[in-house]
């Protein structure tokens, strides 16, 4: 694949499945945060959407990674949307007040259900 951008072609959205099932350490939490910026930037997209299905167990150390993509994709005046989170993984991200229960209340990231719903998100009028 070539370093260079597409001339013609353009990207908005880039979907990012993680592999991991359990999402800990700083190990797993350093090398996640690089392959995610990385592909973001490689990318030129604007909007990140990441897929959890697999994530079975996240611990705090595995939210850093999530936080460093999304400052990346924030200067880009984009949205990071998390999709496919298990019950478990949810509740972290609740506990620690990064997704909302409510949309009433602003939270640091956005969450749906799957990756259709998640990329339809970006696009609807009046969000």
């Amino acid at each position: 694949m070539s370093d260079n951008p597409a001339k013609y072609a353009r990207c908005p959205v880039v979907v990012v499945r993680v592999n991991e099932a359990q999402v800990m350490g700083d190990t797993i939490a350093d090398t996640l945060r690089d392959e995610l910026i990385a592909l973001y930037q490689h990318s030129g997209a604007v909007h990140v959407v990441i897929d959890m299905a697999q994530v079975t167990y996240l611990s705090s150390a595995g939210i850093r990674p999530l936080l460093a993509l999304n400052k990346e994709v924030r200067e880009r005046e984009g949205r990071l949307v998390l999709c496919g989170l298990t019950r478990d993984v949810e509740s972290v991200f609740v506990a620690t007040r990064l997704i909302s229960s409510s949309r009433a209340v602003p939270a640091t990231f956005e969450k749906h259900p799957d990756v259709p719903s998640a990329v339809a998100s970006l696009y609807q009028t009046g969000a």
